[in-house]
């Protein structure tokens, strides 16, 4: 038997397992509760978060036998065929290679027949800004007026690329990308599920390196079993994704805070031999130090962070004030740019990091403050470790005989 890869596996059977779109799956279950469902449907967003999932969950509540219904069983012919993908009555199109004109006159010519056994005809267009701007205006009066027993579903990456004229016809929604906390959860019930031993800090990674995407996470960690085995060490998981372990950007973070200029050269020139592109470790560096920033400000770390990482960045975040943190972000975050093009990286990055460790505020604007009332009230200035030379005396300068130091 082949295998079935974790995406495919995994994907949501029912609206009640759709990850991190709560506010669709509410809208779309009320239509179907109130029998006020949209004969035209956008779904939008970026990649992976379950678009097409939710058009294939939507046309098999609207044909399930004991429908429409937001429950559909699962066991009926109707279900069965929808999720397996040969159903006459719901055609999937690649709105990418089937986007000419010719491609909607066929559409267009199909719907006018009732369906063969099931309750609607129902056209789901994936890659819908695809089609072409003839296709788009042949499509227009069908969109508009189809008949009873047609529906259709969009989906696309990229709404703006639609005409106003397609996107004021439909029922759109936007769906968001997952939220780090919603998505390590459901790592961790596929890990216990498929009998695998991954640490929190590695599924961390991985939801990280998906960008709130969950078909690209489930990927992701399809990728590390294979590499690695069901057991991975969070070394071998970095090593298999191409990421940079993060125990090594917390040292990096420890360095600026601590002013350990030292530190800060070695583990340049670790990475440096390691092969890392010198300014993928300035944007993790800013991204770590907005991590213990937060944790600063808030006095918690991020939710996608594991449980280790957040640890380490409140006990971070306690070594130095909110001012020396920003100043440290505000230095690294704006040379990544200047790294990259820079002819010698390394040396760009070494000398930002020393940088940011001169630059950094000795003191908070507060005690600033504090200070400057201080001495306004009379409180003394504090020593500069000049000392003034009285009149008359050795190399001072004459004057009044009244003048004070």
């Amino acid at each position: 038997m082949s295998y079935t890869v974790l995406a495919r596996k995994y994907r949501p059977q029912a609206f009640e397992e759709m990850t991190g779109q709560e506010h669709v799956v509410k809208t779309v279950e009320n239509a179907l509760k109130l029998d006020r469902v949209a004969h035209a449907y956008l779904f939008c967003g970026p990649r992976g978060v379950g678009k097409t999932t939710a058009a294939r969950l939507l046309a098999r509540a609207l044909n399930c036998e004991k429908g429409p219904t937001p429950q559909p069983c699962g066991v009926c012919k109707a279900c069965t065929e929808i999720r397996d993908g040969i159903s006459s009555d719901v055609s999937e199109i690649d709105g990418a290679s089937n986007n000419g004109v010719e491609n909607v006159r066929e559409i267009r010519e199909n719907a006018k027949y009732l369906p063969q056994g099931s309750r609607h005809k129902i056209y789901i267009i994936d890659e819908v800004h695809m089609l072409s701007g003839a296709a788009f205006n042949a499509l227009l009066k069908t969109l508009e007026e189809p008949p009873g027993h047609v529906k259709f579903i969009f989906a696309t990456t990229e709404p703006h690329k639609l005409p106003d004229t397609i996107i004021s016809r439909c029922q759109r929604h936007n769906f968001r990308r997952i939220s780090s906390a919603a998505m390590l959860k459901r790592l961790k019930e596929i890990c216990a599920l498929e009998k695998v031993n991954v640490s929190d800090r590695s599924l961390a990674l991985i939801v990280r390196q998906s960008e709130g995407g969950m078909r690209d996470a489930l990927s992701l960690l399809d990728q590390v079993l294979s590499a690695c085995g069901t057991s991975p060490t969070d070394a071998d998981v970095a090593e298999s994704l191409g990421a940079i372990d993060r125990t090594v950007v917390h040292a990096f973070a420890e360095g600026l805070v601590r002013k350990d200029n030292k530190l800060l050269l070695e583990k340049t020139e670790q990475v440096w031999n390691l092969g890392i592109d010198m300014r993928r470790i300035a944007d993790e560096l800013a991204e770590w130090l907005r991590h213990v920033f937060v944790a600063k400000a808030t006095g918690v770390a991020p939710d996608e962070l594991s449980d280790s990482e957040r640890e380490a960045v409140v006990a971070l975040s306690k070594e130095a004030d909110a001012a020396t943190l920003a100043r440290l972000f505000d230095v690294v975050h704006t040379a990544g740019w200047e790294i990259a093009r820079a002819a010698q990286p390394k040396l760009a990055l070494e000398v930002t990091l020393l940088k940011a460790v001169q630059l950094a505020p000795a003191a908070s604007l507060p005690d600033l403050i504090s200070r400057v009332e201080k001495l306004a009230a009379g409180g003394g200035a504090p020593s500069t470790g000049v000392k003034l030379q009285q009149p008359g005396a050795p190399g001072g300068r004459s004057g009044p005989s009244n003048f004070r130091a």
